[in-house]
């Protein structure tokens, strides 16, 4: 078998004297790529990226291009749906996304950073993917599953990129993707290299300012990524960068009551009650039913000796919900305040109990 490097030369040297079947995209940047990965939390393997910096997605056609051009009415993809089409790097970003919110191929309650990289699409529906080679003390292989039909089975076609790329130059662009005879299953490949367990690990605050600083060079119109990033800040004690990034979050979405609860707290926490009251209030006006947002302003209220008010906001938290902590550690300390040694007792014996 050919190396990646004798792999893509090959293919771009048929790209080259057949133009009618062979269409790939202009190389894309290193740099491009890796901002995605670390955008992302992944890693794409070595032999992907050296294909992406030569060919950022393409399809080798079954037919020449003057064959497709009356399909458009029927078929709007056109040799994309009929090929064995690598996607762009946009386009498997796109691709990513859709499968990490579906959890595709994961259990329902994964909540890691989703660790399937989708490169490719086949005739028939399916998805030829890799698995991120993050933490990895292997390469990942090459696995192809049904996009819709989950009863169908997920096997290994490849032991790597390089070996699925040679099955893919050597059938002209339609290879016979048999399963691998040798662990095929994805979810043994997943057990016995901990690919889960590595998805889950605690991100540190400087790995989420990363990750989020570089999602934010490729969406800077993202509100959510600023408010992330502001947090992590705010965790690591960088009090006017959070303060920054919570600003530009409410600048770009000034109807999200949750940004103006994170820069309400940070300011609370940093001894500015009367501005962190304004920021605090607008949350709760935003979304009333909050607890959290409420609970922000009635401690606020309490800082600044507004004790009644503060008051009123607890009771309406714990009317609802009798043990929600927050409220009632403040109502605690209101009693304590005006001296109800009743009440307050009773708040603190209730705290005891579900701390």
């Amino acid at each position: 078998m050919s190396d990646i490097f004798s792999n893509i030369e090959q293919l771009e040297e048929l790209s080259y004297d057949y133009p009618d079947r062979y269409f790939f995209n202009a190389r894309i940047t290193i740099d491009k790529i890796e901002t995605v990965e670390v955008a992302f939390g992944v890693e794409f393997s070595n032999m992907y990226k050296m294909f992406l910096t030569h060919f950022n997605g393409g399809m080798i056609l079954e037919n020449e291009e003057s064959y497709y051009i009356d399909m458009t009415d029927f078929e709007p993809d056109g040799p994309k749906a009929s090929s064995f089409y690598f996607y762009r790097l946009d386009e498997m970003v796109d691709k990513y996304r859709t499968f990490r919110l579906d959890n595709w191929l994961l259990d329902d309650n994964f909540d890691g950073i989703y660790p399937l990289i989708p490169i490719c699409h086949t005739p028939q529906n399916e998805i030829v993917f890799l698995v991120s080679d993050k933490g990895l003390i292997t390469t990942s292989p090459v696995f192809k599953a049904s996009e819709f039909n989950y009863d169908k089975s997920c096997v290994k076609v490849a032991d790597d990129f390089n070996q699925f790329l040679n099955l893919y130059i050597e059938s002209n662009g339609f290879p016979e993707l048999k399963p691998n005879a040798e662990n095929p299953s994805l979810q043994l490949f997943m057990k016995k290299y901990n690919v889960l367990e590595i998805a889950n690990e605690q991100e540190s605050h400087d790995q989420v300012i990363k990750r989020t600083t570089a999602m934010i060079e490729l969406e800077p119109d993202n509100s959510w990524d600023y408010c992330v990033r502001g947090s992590a800040y705010n965790y690591s004690g960088e009090k006017n960068k959070a303060l920054d990034d919570f600003s530009k979050a409410i600048k770009l979405n000034d109807n999200e009551a949750f940004f103006y609860h994170c820069r309400g707290d940070l300011l609370l926490n940093y001894g500015n009650p009367r501005r962190a009251l304004i920021d605090l209030d607008i949350s709760v006006k935003l979304n009333p039913e909050n607890r959290m947002y409420r609970s922000g302003r009635a401690d606020v209220f309490y800082k600044l000796g507004k004790l009644r008010k503060s008051l009123h906001d607890c009771n309406i938290i714990l009317d609802e919900d009798p043990v929600y902590e927050l409220a009632l550690d403040t109502r605690y300390r209101i009693y304590n305040a005006i001296g109800d040694d009743e009440r307050a007792n009773a708040d603190l014996k209730l705290l005891n109990e579900i701390r």
